[in-house]
């Protein structure tokens, strides 16, 4: 029984080396590398991920967007836009080789004449984009119950997770890009009606997944299988 419970205590310490909790791929916080503020552009690009590998950018119709690092939800900076029209977006880009059961998380507000209806879309080797779902941005107001605005202090409220493990195609590919889209212009609550001077700003955009299993796991699974066997046999002898 002593070797029993030693070989148990060894595929245990194994198996547990082996499975660890999901991993930051990329996070955008725009503490470390903030873009600077860039005036009547259409586009903003290059945007380095502040953790790990990736690449953030954004598009307008209006060639007069201004983009710019105002305060975040909890730091310094986040990234804002003004000119906000249909089909307009924050984009986030980077690698899942190696890892699977991807998880997406970020803050999102909107000024008080700012864009409020968003739709969340995902983009596989550069296959075309799949929308995956609609949502709605509060407005950065300290009147809304239970919130205040954007500062030192990060307000849960204004934070987004989605788990987006169920979506194998996403698993362990070379590229993949999730885009921040303003969708409609129908009233909502709050309003989803955009004002020129209007601004939605997006902070701590974060992508994690799980590592993919390395064949020594499998191994390891099936130690405990032969384990178990054996000592189903030791108790039947």
């Amino acid at each position: 029984m002593k070797k029993i419970a030693i070989l148990s205590a060894l595929f245990s310490t194994l198996f547990l080396t082996q499975i660890s909790s999901a991993d930051t791929l990329a996070q955008w916080t725009f503490e470390t590398s903030p873009p600077a503020d860039l005036a009547n552009s259409t586009t903003i690009s290059g945007i380095l991920a502040d953790t790990g590998t990736g690449t953030a950018s954004a598009l307008h119709a209006s060639v007069t967007t201004d983009w710019t690092t105002p305060s975040g939800n909890g730091s310094a900076n986040s990234l804002s836009a003004n000119e906000w029209g249909i089909g307009d977006y924050f984009q986030f880009s980077s690698t899942t080789v190696g890892f699977e059961d991807i998880f997406l998380g970020w803050a999102q507000t909107s000024s008080g004449t700012g864009p409020g209806e968003f739709k969340l879309a995902y983009q596989v080797n550069g296959g075309g984009f799949t929308d995956f779902l609609n949502y709605t941005v509060l407005p950065n107001q300290a009147a809304l119950p239970g919130l205040g605005t954007w500062g030192g202090t990060e307000i849960t409220g204004y934070n987004f997770s989605v788990d987006l493990s169920a979506l194998t195609g996403l698993d362990n590919v070379a590229s993949v890009d999730f885009r921040l889209i303003m969708r409609t212009t129908a009233d909502s609550t709050p309003p989803g009606t955009v004002a020129l001077a209007g601004t939605d700003r997006v902070d701590n955009f974060t992508i994690s997944a799980t590592a993919v299993p390395e064949p020594t796991s499998a191994a390891i699974i099936g130690g405990f299988g032969i384990l178990g066997v054996f000592m189903s046999a030791r108790r039947r002898n």
